[in-house]
């Protein structure tokens, strides 16, 4: 410092004490506000987090379980090399006999009996009630569909008055043999 020279002489005006005790006050009061805007933030979070939270907990307490389960047929499926019933089946076999079966129930058909074919190996021979011969169905088609042409060809055979046949062949799309 300077002599005679005091510190508010390089200031451009001098304030005074209640100047001072006024500006803190208004950098309190700031600091305050900011303060409880934080608080009044964190709990506005935390009362949505508890929220949220508990509408999880309501939808997961009313969320229905998915079991899956595999497709059983209630026909017997005989295998033709043994005549017997077929001890083990694939899983793709007993889904086909499966759906086949309530698609056929839909056409107001019932599957009796599935047989699996000695020397074929993508093919299921199928029992349907009301029908005298067997209906050979491709693994390799949808089950709706082939009970479409099933159901469409022995309403066929039966309008054109054939009683008496040894199968319907549907394994190929668009086309049904009879023999």
């Amino acid at each position: 410092m300077q002599a005679g020279k005091t510190i508010a002489a390089k200031r451009e005006r001098m304030t005074s004490d209640s100047e001072r005790e006024r500006v803190r006050k208004t950098i309190r009061k700031r600091k305050v506000l900011s303060i409880a805007a934080v608080l009044m933030l964190g709990a506005t979070m935390i009362y949505l987090g508890v929220k949220a939270f508990t509408e999880w907990i309501r939808w997961m307490s009313k969320r229905e379980e998915v079991v899956l389960v595999e497709p059983e047929p209630s026909v017997e499926i005989i295998d033709d090399s043994t005549g017997r019933r077929a001890e083990k089946v694939s899983s793709r076999v007993k889904e086909l006999v499966f759906n086949l079966e309530e698609e056929f129930v839909l056409k107001e058909m019932k599957v009796t009996r599935a047989h699996i074919p000695e020397d074929k190996i993508r093919e299921i021979d199928l029992e349907v009630e009301g029908f005298s011969g067997l209906v050979k169905v491709s693994m390799d088609r949808n089950a709706a569909v082939t009970a479409e042409d099933a159901s469409r060809m022995i309403a066929y055979l039966k309008g054109q008055g054939i009683e008496d046949c040894e199968y319907i062949d549907v394994r190929i799309e668009r086309k049904a043999y009879w023999k």
